[in-house]
């Protein structure tokens, strides 16, 4: 609900502790990472990547017509998008993994919001300095 969250990458509910907090790593342990990720409907989070591996549960998400999916690659084209990409369709309860240094991009083209709660090993990134994350 805060000003301006709209145009964010992410919106979220960041799973950490005060103890993670404390060393400044803002993550659920030394080793792991997690986020209850919204989506708002007809929405695109741009391409993303880093050097955690990511096995994403879709919470929920409008799976009738595969119009939310994450498209993965390893490369952006001249225009920032991901070249020839893999296409994963969010479907309810199911699980996808996004391999890690892969750029990869969340699309919501329903009316409906949708959910996905990624885990990854990004605790251990950022704890040896070795996350590199970089968004477009």
């Amino acid at each position: 609900n805060e000003k301006g969250s709209e145009k964010r990458n992410r919106n979220g509910i960041l799973l950490s502790n005060d103890q993670m907090v404390k060393e400044g790593l803002n993550t659920l342990t030394h080793t792991m990472w997690s986020l209850l990720n919204f989506i708002g409907p007809n929405t695109v989070q741009k391409p993303h990547k880093h050097n955690s591996i990511a096995i994403d549960l879709c919470i929920d998400a409008d799976d009738r017509k595969g119009n939310v999916y994450t498209l993965m690659g390893k490369e952006l084209d001249e225009n920032n998008n991901i070249k020839n990409p893999i296409k994963m369709i969010w479907k309810k309860g199911c699980t996808f993994t996004t391999p890690p240094g892969w750029w990869h991009s969340h699309h919501n083209e329903s009316n409906k919001e949708a959910w996905v709660f990624p885990v990854q090993d990004a605790g251990l990134h950022t704890f040896m300095r070795t996350l590199d994350i970089n968004f477009i």
